[in-house]
């Protein structure tokens, strides 16, 4: 890291030497006076700084990205070349074991039943024959059991066959580099983004390694050799072509030479290249929403219409085959309602009070009472949602809790969605009022003073010009609040609890997309598992809602906009 650092400072260094040298060049071409310069001198140090500079931190960055992933895969084929040998002796037994050749039998036959029972269930729930619907849905349970069953025997067999292997003599005699390829290739892709991880943790102190193990360490002694090959090549090369590009850009530089329109050629391409950055960085995050959840859906057997529409979320996976909720339940209901539910609460006291308090600071208070209130009502934008939560928890729920008590609501507990609601509401106040009060500021005052020649009042004037004027900025400003409200997190679990409850009564403990999400990718997960992939598929719904919401407000604006001169 300290060599990158070094060299990214003394190219820094070097460009700004490239920049010096061509402004004086160009000042020193144009001494005569006979011919001016076409372009500024300064045009002629940007040129040459950019050549020197830009190609030599690209490369860099590109090796700031894509170092680790080379040095992991010299290191992976040289394991690899190490344990070819055992990796040639396991596929044979593989090959040959009688044991594991009878499970793959009886997995393909359980694929097939399950196959066959699948379509007679859809046959019969197509008919609406209720008791044969029943009778094969619990042999389809079975046969799923059955196969699952067949899947960890058949993983543990092949887990059999390569610790044989390795404890064999064939394994006794290898190299320790031998045997960490060799574990490495029998390991599942997750485990092998967790062996790497915990090599590299050992070579270079990278965290706290999972486990310890001779293959470990013997990957750890091989990382260290390519990482410096590659970064002092990087660094190097760095250098050269920074020097290369001084040197070629210097020779340009004439009194004839157009440096301020190669200048902004090179601006031009650096904005466009920034917009395709952000497309692809929005296409890659569809993308891998996309990936994720159809991984998450083919572990629950593509059930999609039980995960949108089904009421039970309890997505919780058994160990063993027999364990009650062994496939969880991924009915996802509750997390919408409850996401709906305190998104309406808080909408309910953001949109009024912030566009009123947008309304009264722009066209009824006085410049001496703008000057103090509009800061002080965006001061509530800086408060930590952490501290609205532990006011919603200390304060409004139980004040809530004690009110419906006091009127008979024997029921009511501290975490609600309704105190969820109304914190976030407030919180959410400045996004609506400093929004919608800079749009409405920003309707012409010749509209007004329209509205006042033809007799109108300030309240007439209000709401039949300047409130359909602003009408666009403000849908925008509420949908800015809406979609700040479904992302928040930390008020909900501090004040409305994480109970997955499919229920429309604001007294009563919910929880939200968001909350589920940061819950099942929090702490020691497996991204093998339905249990945690379902965030994914919790995402994408997610993200669904939002551009759903988009469109409604794009609608909704492009219908009542009006062009004002």
């Amino acid at each position: 890291m300290q060599v990158s650092l070094y060299t990214a400072l003394a190219l820094l260094v070097l460009t700004a030497i490239g920049f010096l040298v061509g402004r004086r060049r160009a000042l020193a071409a144009g001494a005569d006076g006979r011919v001016r310069l076409h372009s500024l001198p300064n045009y002629h140090g940007y040129y040459l700084a950019i050549w020197t500079g830009a190609p030599a931190l690209i490369l860099l960055a590109l090796y700031g990205v894509m170092g680790s992933n080379l040095t992991n895969a010299l290191t992976l084929g040289e394991l690899e070349r190490a344990s070819a040998p055992l990796r040639a002796a396991y596929q044979s037994e593989l090959e040959t074991d009688a044991r594991l050749a009878d499970l793959q039998a009886s997995l393909a036959r359980a694929d097939q039943d399950v196959a066959v029972t699948r379509e007679a269930l859809l046959a019969a729930r197509a008919a609406n024959d209720t008791p044969t619907a029943s009778a094969l849905s619990a042999e389809l349970t079975q046969t799923l059991r059955t196969r699952n069953t067949l899947h960890e025997e058949i993983e543990t067999r092949r887990v059999e066959l390569a610790e044989a292997i390795a404890d064999g003599p064939l394994g006794r005699d290898a190299d320790p580099r031998a045997l960490a390829g060799f574990e490495y290739a029998n390991l599942t892709p997750e485990r092998r983004a967790l062996f790497i991880a915990d090599a590299r943790a050992y070579a270079f102190a990278e965290g706290l390694p999972s486990r310890d193990s001779a293959p470990l360490r013997a990957t750890a002694d091989i990382l260290p050799g390519y990482e410096n090959l590659l970064r002092f090549s990087a660094a190097g090369l760095a250098f050269a072509i920074a020097v290369f590009g001084l040197t070629l850009a210097r020779g340009r530089i004439r009194k004839e030479f157009r440096a301020r329109n190669r200048v902004e050629t090179m601006v031009t391409v650096l904005l466009f290249v920034c917009s395709v950055i952000a497309i692809l960085t929005t296409v890659g995050i569809v993308a891998s929403l996309l990936f994720e959840s159809g991984r998450f859906f083919a572990s629950i057997d593509w059930r999609v219409h039980e995960f949108l529409f089904g009421t039970q979320w309890s997505p919780q996976i058994g160990i063993r085959a027999d364990q009650i909720g062994q496939t969880g339940a991924f009915g996802a209901v509750p997390l919408f309602a409850g996401t709906a539910l305190i998104t309406a609460i808080a909408m309910c006291v953001a949109v009024p009070v912030g566009l009123f308090a947008a309304i009264y600071l722009s066209e009824y208070a006085g410049s001496a009472t703008r000057a103090w209130a509009k800061p002080a009502l965006e001061i509530l934008a800086g408060v930590p949602t952490v501290v609205y939560g532990f006011f919603a928890l200390l304060t409004v729920g139980p004040f809530l809790r004690d009110f419906a008590l006091f009127l008979g609501y024997e029921d009511a507990v501290t975490q609600s969605a309704l105190a969820a609601g109304l914190v976030m509401g407030v919180m959410i106040i400045p996004f609506v009022s400093s929004l919608s009060d800079d749009v409405i500021n920003a309707v012409p005052q010749s509209l007004r003073d329209g509205s006042y020649a033809i007799g109108a009042t300030k309240s007439e004037t209000v709401r039949q010009v300047i409130l359909p004027a602003a009408l666009p900025g403000i849908v925008g400003a509420i949908l800015l609040a809406i979609s700040r409200a479904v992302g928040e997190t930390m008020i909900v679990v501090m004040a409305a609890g994480q109970g997955a409850n499919l229920t429309p009564n604001p007294l009563e403990s919910v929880t939200t997309i968001t909350v589920q999400i940061v819950m099942l990718l929090t702490g020691d997960q497996e991204f093998d598992s339905p249990k945690t992939l379902s965030a994914f598929a919790l995402g994408l719904v997610l993200f669904v809602l939002t551009l759903c919401l988009n469109v409604i407000a794009l609608q909704v604006v492009r219908r009542y906009r009006e062009k004002y001169d």
